[in-house]
């Protein structure tokens, strides 16, 4: 029964369909409240949720995830939206580890810095700016529900993909590199969820790329074996510098083939594979959860 109500309760927190009571209840909230009081009520959901959050709530890839980091790492959430993966890698890496948070989208940021407040994760240090692979200033779209309400985990950089009444707003934009030129630490892993605008960020993150040799998960949503598309080039470019596609399928971390399809895949190195795959055998000398 428990974990009926939990199936349930995933159900219902994950989907936006117009059944749902959630939506239900925010389609009236929306309509009812005016815009100060929906915020409010808005923050205190969202602290409420990942305060109560369950620790297997994360994707299935964060199994894959947390055999790559270590307590006391340093690692990375691009696109960390209200702090979901951010807490689940504060968690990770313990309080000697570190977490950089980015997320450009102003309200977006205000809900991440007071969920981070109120979670106590002091292992948290968060930047307000969107990674590419310029520096300055760009205009980020948000799109909308069809019943209205904006719709601010689609919000997006690429310009090209938003619709005519988005509204747009402006955020500072960094490179990865910029902001840890000057760092000595090492990253071991970085998670990346921008919405289409993987490659910029990828290209404004290679320094930092080549010299920590992380794991990487990124949500990559087109064809990448679609010639020419910014997919194929992420793909290309990762190749180009040491790493290879490998995709969870739920039992087993497999390299990807041409005409497999994924939603999140993860690229490593020859050397952090080999690495992941003796950790896990030291672990089970029987596991079958690799396949290379």
């Amino acid at each position: 029964m428990p974990s009926a109500l939990n199936a349930i309760g995933r159900r219902l927190l994950s989907t936006e369909s117009e059944w749902n009571p959630k939506v239900i209840l925010g389609r009236a909230a929306v309509t009812l409240l005016p815009q100060r009081a929906l915020h409010r009520l808005r923050k205190s959901y969202y602290a409420y949720l990942l305060a109560h959050l369950p620790d297997d709530w994360q994707e299935r890839d964060a199994s894959v995830v947390k055999q790559l980091i270590r307590a006391g790492d340093h690692v990375v959430d691009i696109g960390a939206s209200i702090g979901g993966y951010t807490r689940f890698l504060s968690r990770a890496v313990g309080p000697f580890g570190k977490v950089y948070s980015f997320e450009p989208n102003p309200p977006i940021y205000e809900y991440l810095s007071h969920n981070v407040r109120k979670l106590k994760l002091a292992n948290v240090e968060l930047c307000d700016c969107a990674l590419s692979d310029s520096c300055g200033v760009a205009s980020i779209a948000i799109p909308r529900y069809r019943w209205g309400s904006e719709c601010h985990y689609d919000a997006t950089l690429e310009s090209k993909r938003a619709k005519a009444d988005c509204r747009r707003v402006d955020v500072s934009v960094c490179t990865l590199d910029s902001l840890f030129a000057n760092r000595a630490e090492e990253i071991s892993f970085i998670k990346c969820d921008v919405n289409y605008h993987e490659l910029p960020c990828l290209r404004g993150a290679l320094q930092t790329i080549r010299r920590s040799r992380p794991g990487i998960l990124i949500e990559i949503l087109a064809n990448p074996d679609k010639a020419g598309s910014p997919a194929a080039h992420v793909f290309e470019l990762f190749r180009e510098n040491g790493y290879e596609p490998y995709w969870f399928d739920g039992a087993r971390l497999r390299r990807r083939k041409p005409g497999e399809r994924s939603q999140n895949y993860f690229f490593l190195t020859r050397e952090r594979f080999e690495g992941l795959a003796a950790h896990l055998r030291a672990r089970d000398p029987d596991i079958a959860g690799l396949d290379n």
